[in-house]
């Protein structure tokens, strides 16, 4: 949470059971909101949008979307890079973890 520079803007598609994928933008800002916006591909041009706050755990290496309890809600912030965590918190493995790892953009 010190260390890295990790407030700005994220994007990738992660996968989806029954779409092309889900497009995911996320903004964390300074003072501890996010903006969260989804597209789920194949099924809709329309982009769902979610803001609120975001907390930090303990380690300060995991953040919290506050809000969120339906989907994933929690994100290991990496440099540059957020890995979405699967419902009960742990790292996603195997084929499909690369898959679930969103990359900040200018």
């Amino acid at each position: 949470m010190v260390s890295l520079d990790w407030n700005g803007n994220y994007k990738g598609t992660v996968p989806c059971a029954d779409c092309q994928g889900i497009e995911t933008w996320i903004t964390l800002n300074k003072d501890g909101s996010y903006i969260l916006k989804t597209k789920y591909l194949g099924k809709s041009d329309a982009v769902n949008e979610k803001t609120g706050k975001f907390t930090w755990n303990n380690a300060g290496s995991t953040i919290t979307l506050d809000g969120i309890s339906n989907a994933p809600n929690q994100y290991l912030v990496g440099e540059n890079v957020l890995f979405q965590l699967d419902m009960s918190g742990k790292r996603i493995t195997g084929n499909l973890a690369e898959s679930y790892q969103l990359k900040k953009i200018n």
